[in-house]
């Protein structure tokens, strides 16, 4: 059914937040509600969570790591900041339906409230309570509902939000995203009202937005000019727009933006687990014919009750929350039954003593875009569906028995219930099994990575199983860029690293392995990795890092900026500038260091002279107009210096990230080659060629400050369709 309807009355909540502060970074670990889901796997208890990264991994930690069994990780994904258009203890429909589906995957979602808002003086501007239970009774993580600080209620369904009123908001998402450390994110929105909000959002902060439009809006009554402009807006600028049906997919065609058809569905579990026998319905008098969802506008009132003229000796049971139209004529017949708003957990009951279901509407504008939820719940309980024409229906009709006029529609109901095939009940069944939320939210997921610019990280490996295993761990972990992909070059190791590289890579999609048979050196490892990647955003990455959350959207978005040809992160080890001094020692520790440093210095950047390869990036286009790195540099040293030097003559700039952290090992590929005494020879070999290169004379770096500045970098955006 159409949802533009389910508006509430707005009320105001003045909150008494006190004011919050972030005290010293290491007494603030897990000690304020507003802080505590952090975007990070690492939790207390966690085997990750007290690792030694400084001042060198322990060999008792190195052991404990090796044993670690190779586990399938799932990224996170972005998280999801939802602007709804219903509260989400309203009548469980697609928005919960879907946001519950996200967050069962791993990402975080921010459901933010439609009524309910906190006083601007309120400290913070935002107020964070866990979801912990869906419609169905399910227990949820990762799904939070939000009220966000306004001047005065907003009625987001007969109203736009102003200018003004989008700064309040966006204010509020603000303090929101840091104290989360929302680094990538969707906003997610399903209310043209909201579009003010969620465009400066994209405009501002790089958040991807996803329009989900689920209604004809044109047609719906109160409805207003600006809003029907702002939509048009919001669709010209989404970066993918959803539609629930084939003739929302017409409407908006001619724009010519990254679209994909995901109607309605169901729960198919949680219907056909709980279709089972019950008490709900005593002493009804069957054949009982059935119907849940709304008594709106476009519930077609005098079709039902002629039909139910037709048809006395048939029990109508109608469940659903009268809005807005004259029930009159159905409460004047006694074969049927109002029941009201029920629970949704009580549907599937409900749904066992119906013999036959029915979707009555008129046909209008309205309808005829629209795709019912309840055909996929009714088909679940495999129960046979008679329908007015819908035009969404059409595809189905091999399933569905479609009516016109009251006549036909009490003949198609006579119809339905004189069947007796399980064959056929089995067959709904199986149609309403390929349509369900779970598929959707997948659906939704594919097509929002299938136009982000792929990042394609490149990782040389080179025994150091333990570093190893960090590095990629992390990687998988804390990367949620919605489109990336691994590919690790191994050079030759012979401590087992082949070996669990073949294994994980058998349970990561995203991951892909070179297995060398010599040591090529850093600069032909990275090459090769390079020619295999399909991103169009690259990355070279040390096996020797450990990456925190937010690592590689915070990195990219440098990029967005076309003046920068190479762009690195600040690390803890590093011969240059780049270097920090930092206070954590476990992994833990670093990730709440990152957070605090990285959003104090948001879009700080400096030019650097040089940039250590522990961990780069750069456009594809760059590296097609530079060139590969040069594999005369041998095992390693001075490629960094010399690419950057590439970058520079091109007329591009080298860039340090000030809101980027890496943690970085250092050392650990060239450990023996110190031991040895072989480094030094290396090192004068391959300074003495770049010399000669470049017919300078090297000089070692400085560690000065930079001169940090606010990088004034557009919004990354998707790719051309």
């Amino acid at each position: 059914m159409p949802y533009a309807w389910r508006r509430r009355a707005v009320h105001f909540v003045r909150s008494r937040g006190g004011l919050f502060t972030l005290r010293d970074w290491l007494q603030s670990l897990g000690t304020d509600s507003q802080v505590t889901p952090v975007s990070s796997p690492l939790q207390s208890g966690d085997f990750y969570h007290g690792i030694t990264l400084l001042p060198h991994l322990p060999p008792r930690e190195v052991k404990a790591i090796l044993k670690q069994p190779v586990i399938e990780i799932t990224p996170p994904g972005p998280d999801i900041i939802c602007f709804s258009i219903i509260d989400w203890s309203f009548r469980f429909q697609r928005p919960q339906q879907l946001m519950a589906q996200f967050a069962a995957r791993g990402q975080r979602v921010f459901y933010l409230s439609v009524s309910h808002f906190r006083s601007l003086h309120a400290r913070p501007k935002y107020s964070v309570q866990p979801i912990s239970h869906g419609g169905a009774g399910q227990r949820l993580e990762n799904l939070y509902e939000v009220t966000l600080a306004t001047r005065y209620p907003l009625d987001l369904f007969n109203n736009v939000i102003s200018a003004k009123e989008a700064g309040d908001l966006l204010a509020s998402l603000d303090e929101l995203r840091q104290a989360y450390n929302i680094n990538e994110a969707i906003g997610y929105v399903m209310i043209p009202s909201w579009t003010r909000v969620a465009c400066a959002a994209q405009e501002q902060w790089g958040w991807r937005v996803i329009y989900d439009c689920m209604d004809e809006w044109e047609n719906f009554p109160r409805v207003k000019a600006d809003a029907l402009a702002l939509e048009k807006d919001l669709v010209q600028s989404c970066d993918l727009l959803v539609v629930t049906a084939q003739r929302l997919y017409e409407k908006w065609q001619p724009y010519q933006r990254p679209m994909t058809l995901a109607r309605n569905a169901a729960d198919y579990d949680f219907y056909g687990l709980r279709c089972q026998p019950n008490e709900l319905l005593p002493d009804i008098t069957h054949p009982v014919i059935g119907y849940f969802g709304a008594l709106a506008d476009w519930f077609d009132v005098e079709l039902l009750a002629a039909v139910a003229r037709l048809r006395p000796h048939y029990t109508f049971v109608l469940l659903g929350g009268v809005f807005d139209v004259n029930v009159a004529p159905l409460q004047a017949l006694p074969n049927i039954k109002l029941l009201g708003q029920q629970p949704y957990e009580t549907m599937p009951q409900y749904l066992y003593h119906f013999d036959a279901c029915i979707i009555p509407f008129k046909l209008n504008p309205i309808t005829e875009a629209t795709d019912p939820v309840k055909l996929y719940e009714y088909l679940s309980g495999g129960k046979p569906v008679v329908s007015v024409r819908l035009p969404e229906l059409e595809p189905y009709a091999d399933y569905v028995y479609l009516a016109d006029g009251a006549a036909e529609f009490a003949a198609q109901l006579d119809a339905a219930l004189t069947e007796d095939s399980p064959q056929k009940a089995e067959q709904r069944r199986a149609l309403a099994r390929q349509h369900t939320w779970r598929q959707r939210t997948e659906m939704i997921s594919a097509a929002l990575s299938s136009i982000v610019p792929r990042a394609s990280i490149v990782v040389v490996t080179y025994n150091n199983l333990a570093l190893t295993k960090l590095c990629l761990e992390s990687v998988l972990h804390n990367t949620a860029y919605a489109n990336f992909e691994v590919i690790v070059v191994d050079n030759h190791s012979t401590d087992g690293t082949p070996a669990y590289l073949r294994e994980l890579a058998a349970r990561q999609s995203k991951l892909k392995i070179i297995l060398n048979a010599v040591n090529a050196g850093f600069a032909k490892a990275n090459n090769q990795g390079i020619a295999q990647a399909a991103g169009e955003y690259l990355v070279l990455l040390n096996n020797d890092t450990v990456v925190p959350p937010g690592w590689l959207t915070r990195l990219l978005r440098h990029l967005a900026d076309a003046e920068v040809g190479l762009v690195g992160p600040l690390t803890n080890f590093v011969g240059n500038e780049a270097k920090l001094e930092v206070p954590y020692a476990t992994w833990f520790e670093m990730e709440e260091f990152a957070r605090q440093h990285t959003w104090a210095h948001k879009t700080l950047h400096a030019d650097i002279q040089v940039l250590a390869m522990f961990c780069v990036a750069f456009r594809r286009a760059v590296f097609e107009q530079i060139g590969p790195l040069d594999e005369r540099f041998g095992v390693g040293m001075f490629e960094d210096d010399d690419y950057s030097v590439r970058v520079r003559q091109a007329g591009l700039r080298v860039a340090c990230a000030g809101d980027v952290f890496v943690h970085h090992f250092g050392q650990a590929a060239f450990g023996k080659l110190i031991e040895s005494g072989a480094y030094n020879a290396i090192f004068d070999e391959n300074r003495r060629y770049y010399e000669s290169k470049w017919n300078v004379v090297w000089q070692p770096h400085r560690h000065a400050e930079l001169n940090f500045e606010p990088h004034h970098y557009p919004a990354l955006k998707p790719k051309p369709i």
